[in-house]
């Protein structure tokens, strides 16, 4: 018997087997890169958005804090002329209460008007 034959048979079956297992890897591997080319890709497309929404968070922000600086500027404008209309008030009615108290001195109290008329108060 001729041992030759099948050693060249068997040498051809392990190539084969061999080369199929070497595709297969080859293939998987194929696969996996580009799983991971993909899993790049959206990495990138999600940080390109991310950065867009951090921008327009800051652009927000700085936005915020103008109208902030500005509204405050405003409440300390009003709350000044509130001061001022309430000190102007406070004038008022001590006047009010020095004009009563000559009109009572000199005897005319009783043409003082009581009570004093509605959102008067002294």
């Amino acid at each position: 018997m001729n041992v030759e034959p099948w050693l060249g048979i068997a040498g051809i079956f392990i190539t084969g087997v061999l080369s199929y297992g070497a595709a297969r890897y080859a293939g998987k591997a194929s696969v996996k890169v580009k799983e991971l080319d993909v899993d790049g890709q959206a990495y990138i497309r999600a940080e390109g958005i991310t950065q867009g929404l951090i921008e327009t968070l800051r652009k927000q922000i700085e936005d915020l804090q103008t109208d902030r600086a500005s509204d405050l500027a405003r409440i300390e404008k009003i709350e000044l002329e509130v001061r001022e209309v309430r000190d102007h008030n406070n004038a008022l009615i001590r006047y009010a209460y020095r004009l009563i108290d000559i009109l009572r001195t000199v005897g005319h109290g009783d043409k003082i008007p009581t009570p004093p008329p509605n959102g008067i108060h002294l």
